[in-house]
């Protein structure tokens, strides 16, 4: 993936960093599904995504995130969204997501 909108950072053998671009969409978001099943599949338990870049998320791009979020935590582990601007706040709020994700405002809060 060459043209990689999602840039992978492994910080040791059960946690990985994903930074996004600006945009998780229908052009991108079978990619973020390929990078969290790709590191479930590795043994990672604990994915940290760093969403300070992303100005929108779409339905693909959420779906990318919820489709993958219970294989993390069925193995204990889970998946954190950080850095969350408003316009992606408002979203994952009007889907009544912002209680089932777990959202944290900073990479080193979720990675502590």
């Amino acid at each position: 993936m060459s043209d990689s909108t999602i840039v992978q950072q492994q910080i040791d053998d059960h946690s990985l960093n994903i930074k996004t671009s600006e945009v998780l969409d229908n052009s991108n978001a079978h990619e973020m599904i390929e990078v969290l099943t790709e590191a479930h599949q590795r043994g990672i338990e604990n994915v940290t995504i760093d969403m300070s870049d992303l100005c929108f998320i779409s339905s693909a791009g959420v779906g990318s995130i919820l489709g993958t979020v219970e294989l993390f935590r069925e193995t204990g582990g889970d998946i954190h969204l950080c850095n969350l601007r408003p316009p992606v706040t408002h979203v994952l709020e009007v889907l009544d997501l912002t209680d089932y994700l777990t959202v944290q405002s900073e990479v080193k809060e979720a990675v502590d």
